[in-house]
């Protein structure tokens, strides 16, 4: 009995000292194993791409947003090509270049005798054919009358009545011939069309002028009014929208320093020329005393009409992606400054500096020499630049 109970008692004790074992066991596998299931389970991590470094530069406004510069040439006011309508030899000129005329004034006359002789035998002619329509007109009276007593038939009356109808159309015909030639003899006196000064001529003495009835003869006088003149513009079509009627300019000439003309706008063609890409305009601008000789070229400084104010960036900041001029941009993205593309629209290059009159603004961040590598969306970190001007200062 006593045996057996020691038995059993040493039996409990090996299988709590087992179960302690075991327990020890696992409590030690336990935690690397849960490590190893963790680690084995998780997805593995992706690197995230460090942000490229990029030197920004913020847009900076147009100084002269009012105005723009031209190069323009002045040209008479009003000017005309003189030539005659009449064949003859010049028989005396009365004006030389430079002189003043007035409108009207005789500038050249024509000698041309047979003018003369077809003139005469015109208004003979007009004699002849009003006789004998006063006497197709007295036979066509007398039919009518026999006619009517049985004397003369009605087809005798009908002939006479058409004699007298012919004979009026032949007068007509007589009288605009002698209208004809009384108008060519006044073109044998050349006049002034309005007064100005003669800038040109090319004729003398003793010169044969010809003419014929559809073209005048060659130029003989050019004339041009110069107390006031046009300048002649050409508007660049990035600026051909922002130019209006009655705006202001200033006109400057080197051959004049430290002189400057005020002037006016007054008209524009409305076509952009496919050629050059630009829009002619003229201004008027006074000439008191024809200080100004026509065919002047200057500077003129046009006060323009601008929808938006342009701002510049440097010419480093332009590539061309997909076939168009865009600018790097960094734009805040989650409060991470990113790449963004922009597509702008280019005007003047000042050289180190070009316009951009669409697609910024001045609180955009443009990139400087943007990497070709950079892509939509690529993250940056961002260091503002220090610019060098073309005027020799600094700007942050």
């Amino acid at each position: 009995m006593i045996f057996t109970r020691s038995l059993l008692t040493g039996v409990t004790v090996l299988s709590a000292a087992a179960a302690v074992y075991v327990a020890w066991t696992q409590q030690l596998t336990s935690p690397v194993t849960a490590v190893a299931t963790t680690r084995d389970s998780a997805p593995p991590q992706k690197a995230e791409a460090e942000p490229k470094p990029v030197r920004i530069v913020h847009p900076e406004p147009l100084r002269d947003t009012g105005t723009i510069t031209l190069t323009g040439r002045t040209a008479p006011a009003e000017q005309a090509v003189v030539a005659s309508r009449a064949s003859g030899v010049a028989e005396k000129r009365l004006v030389d270049i430079g002189d003043k005329v007035a409108a009207g004034d005789v500038l050249l006359l024509i000698e041309a005798p047979e003018v003369d002789q077809e003139l005469a035998r015109a208004k003979a002619t007009v004699e002849q054919t009003r006789a004998r329509l006063d006497l197709a007109r007295v036979n066509a009276g007398r039919a009518e009358t026999l006619v009517k007593q049985g004397h003369v038939s009605e087809q005798q009356r009908d002939e006479r009545t058409a004699n007298e109808r012919v004979a009026v159309a032949d007068l007509t015909a007589a009288e605009a011939e002698v209208h004809r030639l009384t108008e060519v003899k006044g073109f044998l006196t050349l006049r002034a069309p309005f007064a100005g000064t003669i800038v040109a001529r090319a004729v003398e003495r003793g010169d044969r002028v010809a003419a014929s009835d559809s073209q005048p003869s060659a130029p003989l006088f050019r004339i041009a009014r110069l107390d006031e003149l046009r300048v002649e513009l050409d508007i660049p079509q990035t600026d051909a929208l922002k130019v209006r009627i009655g705006n202001a300019a200033k006109v400057t000439f080197a051959e004049l320093p430290g002189e400057t003309f005020s002037a006016k706008l007054v008209r524009r063609a409305g076509l952009i020329d496919q050629a050059s890409s630009t829009m002619r305009a003229e201004l008027t601008m006074p000439n008191p005393d024809e200080r100004i000789p026509a065919g002047l070229t200057g500077l003129v400084i046009l006060d323009i009409s601008r929808d938006r104010v342009p701002v510049t960036v440097p010419a480093n900041t332009l590539v061309t992606r997909d076939g168009r001029q865009k600018v790097a941009v960094a734009e805040l993205a989650d409060g991470e400054a990113k790449v963004a593309f922009r597509g702008v629209s280019v005007g003047r290059d000042f050289g180190e500096r070009v316009e951009i009159v669409a697609g910024l603004g001045t609180e955009d961040r443009v990139i400087l020499s943007p990497n070709a590598l950079l892509r939509e969306g690529d993250p940056v970190a961002v260091t503002m630049a220090t610019v060098e001007k073309t005027s020799g200062q600094k700007t942050r």
